[in-house]
């Protein structure tokens, strides 16, 4: 791994960077609260849990129909249809009274547990519906149109992991299993500030000169879907001073804390000299990426404090790359690094790379599109749509339709 330099502000690898927090960040430890199923939603799963029931518990239909023997349908045709005696009809929620005999059927609705003797289901639509004895306009094969217990989730098959994020998904399929709660690990509190005399919250009228504060609600969302819990701090003025002030107050209650602004080389770039106010150690100062490279990483009692880029895309970027590793650990996930996946590019890329970069990209299915907004550095509208990052390594002349390319799922 390379050292970080404290002098110099000599870049280190995203890898470097990455390996360094992730090193200063601690693994939650402790006892699982256990929360109820909406209040889980994107938390992290504290134990296993598997299915403790068949789902669905019962042969069932997927169809309104009528159920039967399938070898009573062999030979029916719409010309010469059979015809079969309806001894009950049975509704979602009800118990079927008896077998099905042959030459018998049963009128089921959609999701009806299927009588004793069925062996496959005809919608109503291919039999002529009537009450008492239906005729049925073509043969069936054993098993068609018939859902088995358990064929969904059977008994005892694993249905969250220790470590797993907890979706929309789990919580339907917990819930069909009769879970009201989840244990979980507890959300990380992570502290957000934004910094510089420019910044102002709406709703007030914008003041020549001022810009509104974005970065606050882009970070805060991701911070949230990645199962944590935004703590926000009033937005601070070019002072080293206040800017310290606030970033000890969010460190007392939060696990980490996410800055924008003031972490390049120009005069009023103060996220450094706040480091040395509060005696924090500066892990490093810019990252070889492009764009949010210029990135001050401090640490001060076991708290990482992670400084980015005023730009709001910039930050977008550096919290994707570094942050969210760190917000990922303190959450109690297992897997911190999302894996590498591959699309192929339907638009070109035409700018040279000398030093590399990383864009925003869409991918649907294995294509990946650029943002529909376009490429513009800096845009915040670019942003819109795209769930993955498209590294383009340093020496990469351009992209082309059709080039088999590595992305970073979001």
């Amino acid at each position: 791994m390379e050292q970080p330099n404290h002098i110099s502000h000599l870049p280190i690898s995203l890898d470097s960077a990455q390996e360094i927090l992730l090193a200063h960040t601690p693994v939650p430890e402790g006892e699982y609260p256990l929360l109820p199923l909406l209040e889980a939603l994107n938390c992290i799963a504290g134990e296993d849990l598997d299915a403790r029931i068949d789902l669905p518990p019962f042969d069932n239909s997927p169809l309104d129909g009528f159920a039967l023997r399938h070898t009573d349908s062999a030979g029916a045709s719409k010309d010469r249809p059979i015809f079969l005696r309806v001894i009950e009809t049975i509704y979602a929620g009800d118990v079927p009274h008896k077998p099905l005999d042959p030459g018998e059927c049963a009128r089921v609705m959609t999701g009806a547990p299927l009588p004793e003797g069925a062996t496959c289901v005809i919608p109503f639509e291919d039999t002529d519906n009537r009450p008492d004895l239906v005729g049925i306009f073509h043969a069936l094969e054993l098993y068609q149109n018939y859902r088995f217990h358990g064929e969904d989730m059977p008994q005892g098959k694993r249905i969250l992991s220790k470590g797993e994020r907890i979706t929309g998904a789990h919580l339907g399929i917990l819930a069909a299993q009769g879970f009201t709660g989840i244990p979980v690990f507890a959300r990380p509190r992570v502290g957000i500030l934004s910094t510089g005399t420019e910044l102002m919250s709406g709703p007030e009228p914008l003041i020549p000169g001022k810009i509104y504060d974005s970065n606050r609600y882009l970070l805060a969302a991701r911070v949230i879907a990645l199962g944590a819990e935004p703590v926000f701090s009033s937005n601070t003025a070019d002072d080293p001073a206040i800017i310290a002030k606030a970033v000890e107050a969010l460190r007392e209650t939060c696990d980490c804390i996410v800055s924008t602004g003031g972490v390049a080389v120009g005069e009023h770039d103060y996220m450094p000299q706040v480091g040395e106010h509060i005696h924090a150690e500066q892990l490093f100062r810019q990252v070889q990426m492009k764009p949010g490279g210029w990135v001050t990483a401090l640490y001060k009692e076991k708290k990482i404090i992670l400084c980015l880029s005023g730009n709001p895309f910039a930050a977008a970027m550096s919290f994707d790359l570094l942050a969210a590793p760190v917000i990922r650990r303190l959450a109690g996930a297992a897997q911190v690094m999302f894996p590498r996946i591959t699309g192929v590019m339907q638009e070109p890329f035409p700018r040279s790379s000398p030093r590399g970069r990383f864009l925003y990209a869409r991918r649907e299915g294995t294509e990946v599109f650029l943002p529909q907004a376009g490429y513009v550095a800096g845009s915040l509208a670019s942003l819109i749509g795209c769930n993955c990052i498209l590294p383009i390594p340093p020496g990469t002349p351009s992209l082309k339709r059709g080039d088999t390319v590595t992305l970073i799922p979001l």
